[in-house]
């Protein structure tokens, strides 16, 4: 079997039921023996999806076209090593081999007619755990900014009546007046401090005494303003505290991780296992959240799992994307020995990422059953599809 063409569907839906910036960027892999394989690149919110294409595309006619999809482990080395920028490079050329690695692996579950978690030597297990996630942005059809405590209880009472057993939430993002909040790093004003303690109390009594909570700060705090939010919140029975710095070098998180009253979760922005071997040394995290779409796939990803296995570290992947990053990380999750809980993003809900697929992957009662069908189980939608922007390498898909 050997690869002759990739394709890369872009699909923009920026402005969809309320979601400011999502787009997403798939990867097809095609080979001479009819069977293809899809993959995802995990930057369809933020700043720079449009650069990923032509790199999926650039990496995939250098080297993948022609290569025996089965052979990943060579494929993903030679993307390394050989595309220069690799080495030491980003989320966009990590998460262009991101997608293509995934797509190989699709390619030889359905070829193997098995699904990705057991072509790695996994057991199908129970139902995984996971978490309704960003609740500042409502639990729901529709995005909203969430401003008022009373808005985050009737969020956090929603996911609970759902059946989740754990929340994720923001207290920091969304300013009083519902816009972006800004210059979030450095100290906090009282002010600002009694409305992320009245958000927080407000989630708390939402979810009940026996749920938890993980604290998300997008990276956004100092460690400063970090340890201040960690010590206003540490009575609030915090499961994990995720991304309290940025990751420009590893000594601020390193930091706040050695000082912090609550556990502390982070690794999005990472790639690589070389990526958080740094942090891992240091003790600086307690659990890890690498993102199959930018960590560098499914391959990268086991690997970095077992890294931090070695550290007696849990994981759980960073799930943000189409219902395709959810099957990419199910299959990682469901194959891993230290996995912790999974990621189920607000966006997910919504109709305009649910209709991408002829698959819905949703959990039921805070629990999902890791889908058991050759490679990763996904089908475009033929409608959703016909919308996307296309472009190609090699023999042009018919």
């Amino acid at each position: 079997m050997k690869v002759t063409g990739v394709e890369v569907l872009e699909a923009e839906l920026s402005g969809h039921n309320g979601i400011a910036s999502w787009r997403h960027v798939f990867a097809r892999v095609h080979t001479d023996e009819g069977i293809s394989g899809l993959g995802e690149v995990g930057m369809a919110y933020g700043t720079g999806a449009p650069a990923a294409a032509p790199m999926v595309l650039t990496l995939a006619e250098r080297f993948v076209l022609g290569s025996n999809p089965f052979h990943t482990e060579t494929i993903w080395e030679r993307m390394l090593r050989r595309s220069f920028w690799a080495e030491g490079g980003g989320p966009v050329v990590f998460g262009a081999m991101s997608a293509l690695d995934c797509a190989l692996w699709d390619i030889k579950g359905k070829a193997m007619g098995k699904p990705v978690h057991q072509l790695l030597g996994a057991d199908t297990p129970e139902p995984l755990r996971c978490y309704a996630s960003q609740l500042q942005f409502g639990w729901g059809d529709e995005v909203f900014n969430y401003t008022e405590p009373a808005q985050y209880l009737e969020a956090a009472q929603q996911a609970r009546a759902e059946g989740y057993d754990c929340v994720k939430v923001d207290p920091l993002m969304i300013a009083p007046d519902g816009s972006r909040a800004a210059k979030l790093r450095g100290l906090f004003t009282p002010a600002q401090r009694k409305l992320f303690r009245a958000r927080m109390e407000a989630i708390r009594e939402g979810v009940g005494s026996d749920a938890d909570i993980i604290l998300e700060l997008h990276s956004f705090t100092s460690t400063a303003g970090a340890l201040q939010v960690a010590e206003l919140v540490k009575d609030l029975g915090i499961l994990f505290m995720e991304e309290p710095t940025h990751y420009n070098g590893s000594k601020a998180h390193i930091k706040f991780a050695q000082k912090s009253p609550i556990p502390v979760t982070a690794g999005e922005r990472l790639y690589t296992r070389w990526g958080f071997l740094p942090y891992l040394e240091a003790g600086a995290m307690d659990m890890i959240q690498p993102d199959v779409g930018l960590v560098g796939g499914i391959s990268e990803a086991v690997k970095i799992a077992h890294l931090a296995h070695t550290f007696d570290v849990g994981v759980q992947a960073h799930v943000c994307g189409s219902p395709l990053a959810i099957a990419m990380a199910l299959q990682f999750e469901a194959a891993i020995p230290n996995f912790e809980i999974h990621e189920h993003h607000t966006y997910s809900l919504k109709a305009c990422n649910r209709d991408l697929f002829e698959q819905d992957l949703q959990p039921v009662k805070g629990r999902f059953t890791v889908p058991v069908e050759p490679g990763l189980g996904m089908k475009l939608n033929r409608d959703a599809e016909k919308k996307m922007l296309k472009s190609h390498v090699g023999i042009k898909p018919i």
